[in-house]
């Protein structure tokens, strides 16, 4: 049996560390939208391909057809409510084949499971420059946490107000780093992971990104 996306595909392993279990992609705009899902500190983790969801549609004899369809991520955010995504490209998701099973799915979440179902583009997944910052935030995950850096920046926060840029949260932490290091703008980028500040977004990240309040 060919695979999904055959001829499409570019498999890979992600070292996803929100993923609940193996963490296969079979495209790099896969890829893109768990990057989006591991920066946003709403998200508490996701499984990909858990399942299969068996849905109908009409045969046009008055019966109806069983088809299968295998999710790319079904989210979980520390809310609680659970999100399906679909990550297809736009051209994809114009062609008669989609938009005719598109809806069903969508039913057959609503109906059966009562979550929702998204279908995201490359034209939303590969929005920036809100990829490339969540890039950055990945790259700067800790592995093992630096905490003299989270504490002192955590204290500059405190004593600078909020918001403030990323700078000024540099120079009051005081910290000694290593040459290529800045081991406060490393911890300021775990703590927006962890959801306990919020960055802006919507301008590449520099030393003058501004600091912010997590809106409630």
């Amino acid at each position: 049996m060919k695979k999904r996306n055959y001829l499409c595909a570019v498999d890979g392993d992600g070292g996803d560390h929100k993923a609940l279990g193996d963490a296969p992609f079979r495209s790099l705009l896969e890829r893109d939208l768990r990057t989006l899902l591991g920066a946003n500190p709403d998200i508490a983790h996701y499984a990909v391909e858990p399942h299969e969801l068996t849905y109908f549609i009409p045969d046009g004899r008055g019966g109806q057809e069983a088809h299968v369809y295998v999710p790319d991520v079904v989210c979980r955010y520390r809310a609680g409510s659970v999100v399906v995504i679909d990550a297809k490209a736009r051209f994809i998701t114009e062609l008669p084949a989609w938009t005719r099973r598109q809806p069903h799915i969508e039913e057959a979440y609503r109906l059966d499971h009562g979550v929702v179902f998204l279908t995201l583009d490359e034209v939303e997944i590969r929005a920036e420059p809100r990829l490339s910052n969540c890039q950055i935030m990945e790259r700067h995950r800790y592995i093992v946490p630096d905490a003299v850096a989270l504490l002192r920046v955590r204290d500059a926060l405190v004593e600078l107000g909020l918001p403030t840029i990323v700078a000024a949260v540099v120079r009051a932490a005081r910290l000694n780093d290593r040459p290529g290091e800045c081991r406060a703008y490393t911890a300021v980028m775990n703590l927006a992971l962890a959801g306990e500040i919020a960055l802006d977004l919507a301008r590449p990240f520099s030393f003058q990104t501004e600091i912010r309040e997590v809106s409630a």
